[in-house]
């Protein structure tokens, strides 16, 4: 039994250590790559970075959960999260109807 909870407690600390070894998001970077790679317009790079800095935080996150966070409407949040997902910067997950997104 005491074996059991080492292994549980070790499985605890490796996870831990992932989630801190992460890399952290500088958005103005973020940004200026999105508008030299992808030629957008610097305001949609800034809002599309915004999100990105809020995944990284969350881990994943839906459709609903950027609405309610930035106050875009949903089809502009399901927009950025297209073009995000197609700039190779999320991974959707799921069917439309429950689909989520994480930082690939």
């Amino acid at each position: 039994m005491t074996e059991l909870h080492c292994r549980h407690l070790q499985a605890d600390i490796d996870q831990y250590e992932r989630s801190t070894d992460e890399e952290v998001v500088d958005k103005s970077v973020l940004k200026q790559k999105m508008v030299d790679k992808w030629s957008i317009k610097p305001t949609l790079a800034e809002k599309l970075a915004d999100i990105l800095v809020f995944v990284a935080d969350k881990g994943h996150i839906t459709t609903e959960v950027v609405v309610n966070h930035f106050g875009f409407t949903p089809t502009t949040a399901k927009r950025y999260l297209r073009q995000l997902t197609e700039f190779g910067y999320l991974e959707a997950q799921g069917g439309n109807r429950n689909r989520s997104y994480r930082k690939r």
